[in-house]
């Protein structure tokens, strides 16, 4: 499953360790709890947080007004195939140096 979710998880995975990794941006959000409680419901890994990557490699949305990094868009993959996931980063677009 992958997606803009609008949903920022964060780097603390106290309690959620088997559904994302430590390599989040931020704090969690609302939409950030529902996603990672959706992902517990049906054994997914959100896959940005397992990879350590530098910050503009994992900022996905930029506030326009104060230059706030985001990381709110999401890959969620089946804990069975967990092994089969090498890597997962975001590309700078076209307005990104």
């Amino acid at each position: 499953m992958m997606g803009d979710m609008n949903a920022k998880i964060g780097s603390n995975n106290d309690g959620l360790e088997h559904v994302m990794g430590r390599h989040g941006m931020g704090n969690m959000i609302a939409n950030g709890e529902i996603f990672s409680e959706l992902c517990a419901s049906y054994d997914l890994i959100i896959g940005g947080t397992v990879f350590h990557h530098k910050t503009c490699h994992k900022v996905s949305w930029v506030y326009p007004y104060n230059k706030k990094e985001n990381q709110i868009d999401r890959i969620a993959i089946s804990k069975r195939f967990r092994r089969t996931l090498l890597d997962v980063r975001n590309k700078r677009g076209a307005n990104r140096q």
